[in-house]
């Protein structure tokens, strides 16, 4: 079942003769507190409430409801941390100098104090120039 971590899975679990069914995201596979954990709401179920799981056949996936686009404001970075988050997140991140647009919608590769590095390879520094990040808005 280990296998299955991340993959969207169909569970039926109860006691007493209750069977539920739930569908979800195969989170954790949790020996330590001997349980599964169910994405997106992060269910834990007891193995020995657990009757059977099987995987959704290809195709049978969840849609997201809320599919992800770019925001259509942004939010000026100033803070070590949102360099940080653009960086792992791969955010798009519009760079400006004064009213001069310099790159829109680039990825930040690093950063240190006062400078940040571009994908296309520019450095930057923080202090000449207004770094806006777009967050994502939906579901992956």
């Amino acid at each position: 079942m280990r296998q299955w971590k991340g993959r969207q899975v169909i569970l039926y679990h109860g006691n007493n003769g209750h069977t539920q069914k739930v569908r979800g995201t195969l989170e954790k596979w949790d020996d330590t507190r001997k349980c599964v954990i169910l994405g997106p709401k992060m269910l834990a179920i007891p193995f020995e409430n657990i009757a059977y799981i099987s995987m959704l056949p290809p195709g049978r996936e969840r849609r997201s409801r809320h599919p992800a686009k770019l925001n259509s404001f942004g939010y000026i970075m100033s803070v070590p941390l949102q360099f940080d988050n653009a960086i792992h997140f791969q955010s798009a991140v519009t760079v400006w100098q004064d009213d001069q647009l310099i790159a829109y919608n680039i990825k930040l590769v690093s950063h240190t104090d006062h400078d940040v590095v571009l994908e296309d390879g520019q450095t930057l520094s923080k202090e000449g120039h207004l770094f806006v990040v777009r967050s994502l808005r939906g579901e992956l």
